[in-house]
């Protein structure tokens, strides 16, 4: 079956687990402020045991080059994007939030549950990769553009879980520490629940806003365009210009992930801090929710043109 029809199916899955958090908040199951609790969790308990139990393999040469190539790649391409959005802010009359919604893409809570579910866990160890430099930027340039005050915080970064189980997973799995198989099996089986619970966060969340509003946001779908048609454009055009897959194809399988979380809609955490800093936060949910829904069509196409310019997964 074609990748990109895996992506489309695996996608309109998770779509219908959003329904479901939407409908149980419509239904009075749920309140809609309880998706703080949840997501916490996802954040705090789930997420790291998906992440940390990609790291369980049997370290090789290749997958050392792998992990390396796309975390340099992730610094490459935010450095890019950061430099780049700077000369198209007053032109486009782009605000600090509007940027980083095309900057930075939901690498966490949706893409690793996502390549979990269609490449398996031996890729989600590459797609955690990601995690490093999008953390890093994140809060320095993110933090700082939406909040309006220079630095970054150090504090945010280290004891943010994703990376402190990427680092833990790393170590254990340098030194090829395997942990007893009760432990996996519970683990494992938090770690699946990370793409159901994530999904259902975003259904909750989308049934306390005004449905009307956030789809007549006529800013929104531009915002949705940039970050999820010409950004991954640009990456496209970087590996063009590198001929990076000429010239280490081993690497094709690998960075396919990395494009593919390229791909992904607006970071959550984004919306967070337009809220914390009191910084467009309703505009900022709404570029997330229409983005959602949009990369269910523009997800597959993307991946569709990366395989029809430098070849097909194998």
């Amino acid at each position: 079956m074609n990748t990109a029809l895996i992506l489309m199916s695996r996608l309109l899955s998770m779509m219908l687990m959003v329904i479901v958090g939407y409908v149980i908040v419509k239904l009075h199951i749920i309140e809609s402020r309880e998706s703080r609790t949840l997501s916490s969790l996802v954040v705090y308990v789930l997420q790291p045991c998906l992440i940390f139990r990609s790291f369980q393999i049997q370290i090789t040469p290749e997958r050392i080059t792998g992990f390396l190539a796309v975390m340099i790649a992730g610094f490459v391409i935010y450095t890019i994007w950061v430099l780049g959005t700077t000369l198209i802010r007053k032109p486009l009359g782009l605000n600090n939030v509007e940027i980083c919604s095309l900057i930075y893409g939901n690498v966490g809570n949706l893409m690793l549950p996502l390549i979990n579910m269609m490449m398996g866990s031996e890729y989600v160890f590459y797609a955690s990769a990601l995690q490093v430099p999008f953390n890093l930027f994140v809060w320095t340039h993110g933090m700082s553009s939406i909040s309006g005050k220079p630095g970054f915080d150090a504090r945010r970064i280290l004891s943010n879980p994703n990376i402190f189980s990427m680092i833990l997973g790393l170590v254990f799995c340098l030194l090829q520490i395997h942990i007893p198989s009760i432990i996996d099996t519970a683990m494992s089986g938090l770690a699946d629940m990370v793409g159901p619970a994530s999904m259902l966060v975003i259904g909750i969340v989308i049934a306390g806003k005004n449905m009307r509003q956030v789809l007549r946001m006529k800013r929104a779908y531009l915002i949705a365009f940039g970050r999820l048609v010409l950004m991954p454009s640009v990456v496209l055009l970087l590996f063009g210009l590198t001929d990076i897959f000429n010239r280490v194809p081993g690497l094709f399988n690998v960075m396919s992930v990395f494009y593919i979380s390229m791909c992904a809609p607006p970071a959550a955490t984004v919306s967070q801090l337009a809220v914390l800093y009191d910084r467009y936060p309703f505009e900022s949910s709404v570029f997330n929710v229409i983005s959602m829904f949009a990369c269910v069509l523009t997800m597959p196409m993307m991946l569709q043109l990366f395989q029809m310019l430098f070849g097909i997964i194998s």
